[in-house]
């Protein structure tokens, strides 16, 4: 490692996802900004975690909790370990998916793109597996807002927005490069989401103080493995859902940093039940009720209708 090269370290999340996890550690250690190390929180003990740790090539600390608490936990968890293991010279945590690729320069350019920019953070564009832009960062600018929506590729996107880097006022976590300062600033994710809202409500929250941009010039395919039981399947997705619906009506009415969320509200509500249909209706209903009305995020009541 070069004497003024940043001293990244990486927090993952994985939950029985050992093909992607191995592909996404074999990634990190292909880095040309070199990966100090990583800590995996494994949220499934028992597996093939501690094995693919072990594989060598960049130390991996593997953290087990079988209680599954959710990805926010996790990924908190994961941070604070990798800053006290690695020392207090960490320059900066790469939060990351299990189940993402990355290509050997992104965290380069994204340390670039942060450190440039003056920023707390940095995010990627997400690409699925048939080649299409799955996710975005939302662009501060409401102009580059209306722009963005008419990408259908990564490729577009970039035609569209240019390569430099463009604040942001929220990110998904599958990739979100966080700076040492931010986080001592802002602190880690929390941990009273389950899933699907606790990594928007930390980069709002980080945006709010320290400033988030993203950049084209990054994309991180968001590939995981396709399940055999497609009942399985669609039960855990209708579970998700309505953590989902829960936690951004929670983002929306209730988060001094997130109030625009609000308008993103029926939208998520529109989407739940073009997929699910109106037999959700009543889990829809109580969603709305726990996150907007009683100011409760999902993991406030996973005991219940989750």
């Amino acid at each position: 490692m070069l004497e003024d090269s940043p001293i990244v370290v990486v927090a993952i999340v994985t939950h029985r996802r050992p093909v992607e996890l191995g592909r996404l550690l074999e990634g990190l250690k292909k880095s040309s900004l070199p990966v100090r190390g990583c800590v995996v929180s494994d949220h499934a003990p028992g597996g093939k975690t501690r094995e693919i740790a072990a594989r060598g090539g960049i130390e991996v600390i593997v953290r087990e909790d079988g209680t599954n608490p959710g990805p926010g936990v996790g990924w908190a968890k994961a941070a604070e370990l990798a800053l006290a293991h690695f020392g207090p010279n960490v320059d900066a945590v790469w939060f990351l998916d299990d189940d993402v690729v990355i290509a050997p320069d992104a965290l380069r350019i994204l340390w670039e793109a942060m450190t440039s920019s003056g920023a707390g953070g940095a995010a990627p564009l997400l690409e699925d597996a048939a080649g299409r832009l799955w996710a975005f960062p939302e662009p501060e600018a409401p102009e580059l807002r209306e722009t963005i929506r008419k990408a259908v590729t990564c490729a577009d996107a970039a035609r569209l927005i240019g390569p430099e880097p463009q604040p942001s006022v929220w990110c998904t976590g599958a990739s979100f490069l966080v700076s040492r300062q931010a986080i001592d600033a802002v602190g880690f994710h929390r941990g009273d989401f389950w899933m699907l809202g606790e990594d928007l409500e930390y980069s709002m929250r980080v945006a709010s103080r320290c400033g988030v941009v993203f950049t084209t010039r990054v994309v991180v395919p968001h590939l995981p493995e396709p399940g055999s039981d497609p009942e399985a399947a669609r039960r855990g997705d209708y579970r998700k859902f309505l953590a989902l619906l829960q936690n951004v009506s929670y983002l929306g009415f209730h988060c001094p940093h997130s109030a625009h969320m609000k308008w993103y509200v029926a939208g998520n509500f529109r989407r739940f039940f073009r997929t699910h249909g109106l037999r959700g209706l009543g889990d829809a209903l109580r969603c709305f009720w726990e996150g907007a009305v009683r100011g409760r995020a999902a993991a406030q009541r996973r005991g219940g209708h989750f």
